[in-house]
């Protein structure tokens, strides 16, 4: 109960020397009587040589643990605590009780060593405890304990080996488990506990059974972790903390009330926060408070620590474990190859109510799984965007459990199509863009199975007028349509405007006659074509168009300045064509007032055009950003113009399009196609910092689902 100095040592013992004799020698008292009152004696005298004192203030101490080897502790609630900093010596006195350690958890974890190794392994092992009524029973009151028995032959049965430990001990029963990965048998042996040591002593002095030396050692708890089979999440426990008064004097962050400090804590990585978990009862509670608040956990952005590239299979269950089941969307990236195994049955096991699921850019990801999802009851979004490793086969054991899908985006995968037809009725959102093996006949099943759709992109597809007629017929409530013709070369305006209810079109062609959609109600238009049309445009006859993007020289000057006549147009994109120019800018921000963006990487400006825009945009609300050439103007004449900063924005930034890049969702696309990137092996090499988050996160699921 106490440390001492090592100069009080030989003061201490002579005194208690002297009492024990005084104690012995002429007295007629009890065994327990003299224990009793020489524990006091010395607790006496080594108070009166330390010369402790009282702890108080924000120091004062609500409970103390002392941790013995056994996985049991003594515990003291509210105790009295005397100390003499000077020697580094505490006497602790209250009302004790023994516990178990995993009684206390996770409370417990902030009191435990720094390495904490050597406790965790004795924790998790469970070194052969037994349980009685659901509560475990500690080793020095049970009456028998598991042993476990290794190297065992593949002819041994448990009478042979019950026959062999009979002489040292009576074998209760026995269990030999039969099959093995590497073909060696192991089994149990229930032995009582008094012959424990005896049992241990044969790993020394030999016990062969036939020709194989067989080794003892005490059985082990199994642990059930999230992605395994058999685990059940367990919620997360509810302790209470008491708050001491505070001394004035002192500053102490515990003075902050809890919105504040939940506020601080906010700003932390989701690292941090699990490390800060362990600082008191306190701060555990309030970060259980943040993740159970957290309804959309995005950890594809850099979110756990910058010197982790790529999220383990601890993390990610830690994660999910303390976000609860009110989490509903989750987006995930770059995953170790141990996750990519498991993650959708950590998944679906730790959120049963998700409702969105993204695991895009994820390129060698384990589908063979993927048929756990059916426990997401809830789940109605799924992308997977550039996951190389959908197949068919998987993707079809996908879609059947996901009944109430209602987007899904599986857009440069490996899928063929085969199983569209198994398509949920409620599907309104679909992208299978730059699946090259999907086939003209698997295009024709979305059309004939999924009439609720309301976007579909279908870019580098075999389309053809045929399947747009019967798209038009079946999808009538489609408002949004992103598709191109890599090998067809026919003209399919007509086709588009069978679409009544379009808002949205993107397409990429040979040829395309802009004038047959000019009536429609379009307000976002992206078109990259390549040979010139044969009636002009005018863009003004587009009422509602507000986003406009067109990469392509086949469309006329005049037919560009009639863009001026478009009033509800905020965004404007030109490249690639060799009208477009100053004068061509300020038209079209004088004539569309709500203009708020205007994108021409090729063309450069100068004083003047910058001076004509600032008159442009004075009696105007709000700003325009401007995206130019960065070689238009140098550093000087740039400073010398003079315009209101606060109307006008520009950005210098080279941008570029091209067929393939032209959509902003691609951008990533170089770096996750890379081959070196896509058969990396991720494991190869991992840092210091990586190997401790990933036994910190070990750690506490140990402790926070130990199944009992």
């Amino acid at each position: 109960m106490k440390i001492l100095a090592e100069k009080e040592k030989d003061t201490l013992e002579s005194e208690i020397r002297k009492e024990v004799e005084y104690l012995i020698i002429g007295k007629e008292k009890t065994v327990a009587e003299q224990k009793s009152r020489l524990m006091l004696e010395i607790l006496k005298t080594a108070k009166q040589v330390v010369s402790v004192e009282k702890i108080v203030g924000v120091y004062t101490v609500n409970e103390v643990n002392i941790i013995r080897d056994d996985g049991t502790a003594i515990h003291f609630n509210d105790p009295e605590v005397l100390t003499s900093r000077n020697v580094n010596t505490y006497a602790i006195s209250g009302q004790a009780e023994n516990k178990l350690i995993t009684e206390m958890l996770p409370g417990i974890l902030c009191q435990l060593s720094t390495d904490g190794s050597n406790q965790f392994k004795m924790l998790t092992s469970g070194c052969g405890e037994k349980h009685q009524n659901g509560k475990r029973v500690p080793l020095e009151i049970q009456k028998e304990m598991n042993m476990f028995v290794g190297n065992l032959s593949k002819n041994i049965d448990e009478d042979q080996l019950i026959a062999v430990l009979s002489p040292y001990t009576n074998v209760i029963s026995a269990f030999i488990v039969k099959k093995t990965f590497h073909g060696l048998k192991y089994g149990f042996v229930s032995v009582p506990t008094d012959d424990v040591n005896k049992i241990m002593d044969l790993n020394h002095l030999g016990c062969y059974l036939p020709g194989r030396r067989l080794i003892f050692r005490p059985s082990r708890r199994y642990i059930t972790f999230p992605g395994e089979k058999g685990f059940v999440r367990q919620p997360l426990p509810d302790r209470d903390y008491n708050l001491s008064p505070y001394d004035p004097i002192k500053t102490s962050i515990h003075v902050l009330v809890d919105d504040v400090l939940i506020k601080i804590l906010e700003y932390l990585t989701y690292k941090e926060r699990i490390l800060c978990e362990l600082v008191c009862r306190r701060w555990q509670a309030l970060l259980y408070v943040i993740f159970e608040r957290t309804m959309n956990l995005n950890l594809r952005e850099n979110c756990i620590n910058q010197n982790i590239h790529y999220m383990s299979k601890a993390m990610l269950s830690k994660m999910l474990l303390l976000t609860g089941e009110t989490l509903r969307f989750l987006t995930l990236s770059k995953t170790d190859a141990f996750l990519k195994k498991k993650v959708f049955l950590i998944i679906a096991q730790l959120c049963p109510n998700l409702e969105y699921l993204d695991v895009s850019y994820i390129p060698d990801l384990y589908f063979s799984d993927a048929k756990a999802l059916k426990d997401c009851k809830n789940l109605t979004c799924f992308s997977a965007k550039m996951c190389i490793g959908l197949k068919e086969n998987s993707f079809k054991e996908l879609i059947s459990v996901l009944p109430s899908l209602k987007k899904l985006d599986v857009s440069h995968t490996n899928i063929e199509g085969y199983c569209f037809n198994l398509f949920p009725e409620g599907l309104k959102e679909l992208n299978i863009s730059f699946c090259s093996k999907v086939s003209k006949n698997s295009l024709r099943k979305v059309s004939k199975g999924c009439k609720n759709l309301e976007v579909l992109e279908i870019e580098h597809l075999n389309a053809d007028k045929h399947f747009l007629e019967e798209l038009a017929a079946n999808c009538s409530n489609l408002r949004s349509l992103k598709l191109s013709f890599p090998l067809f070369r026919g003209e399919v305006s007509k086709e588009i405007k069978l679409f009544t209810k379009l808002k949205c079109l993107k397409i990429v062609a040979y040829e395309f006659e802009l004038s047959n959609i000019a009536d429609t109600d379009i307000e976002e238009l992206h078109i990259e074509i390549k040979i010139e049309s044969e009636n002009m445009i005018d863009f003004g006859k587009f009422s509602q168009l507000k986003n406009v993007v067109l990469i392509c020289n086949a469309l006329h000057r005049h037919e560009l300045m009639s863009l001026e006549n478009c009033r509800n147009l905020q965004y404007v994109t030109i490249n690639k064509s060799e009208w477009a120019d100053e004068e061509l800018i300020e038209r079209i921000i004088k004539g569309c007032l709500e203009i708020r963006h205007i994108k021409c990487p090729e063309v450069g400006i100068d004083i003047k055009c910058i001076t004509n825009i600032n008159e442009i945009m004075k009696d105007r609300l709000g700003p325009i950003k401007m995206s130019v050439d960065q070689h238009s103007l140098d550093l000087r004449e740039f400073l010398e113009s003079q315009y209101d900063t606060n109307k006008i924005e520009f950005n210098y930034a080279k941008e570029t399009f091209s067929e393939e890049d032209s959509d902003d969702d691609f951008s990533d696309e170089e770096e996750y196609y890379d081959s070196e990137y896509i058969y990396k092996s991720y494991d190869s090499e991992i840092s210091d910092d990586e190997r401790m988050s990933n036994y910190m996160f070990y750690r506490d699921l140990a402790y926070m689902n130990l199944r009992l």
